[in-house]
């Protein structure tokens, strides 16, 4: 998961949008932007989804930074 939340601080930062921002437009608090970026909260599907809409990311480009980081059997 540490490649997912370095890809969404990436996807943040590349939007110019300060966590308090970004907490504003999902309608969520900062300290949820924080937790999610710090691995302390993984969203789940729904709140990915829209987490990804609001930076204008490609959900499927984190799916596979995580697919990525599972080693094969």
């Amino acid at each position: 998961m540490e490649a997912l939340k370095q890809w969404l601080v990436l996807k943040r930062q590349q939007q110019n949008l300060s966590q308090l921002e970004l907490a504003q437009i999902l309608g969520k608090s900062i300290s949820y932007v924080q937790h999610v970026e710090e691995g302390l909260y993984v969203p789940e599907l729904s709140e990915y989804l829209h987490y990804c809409s609001a930076l204008s990311a490609d959900p499927s480009e984190g799916i596979n930074l995580i697919d990525l980081a599972i080693p094969p059997n």
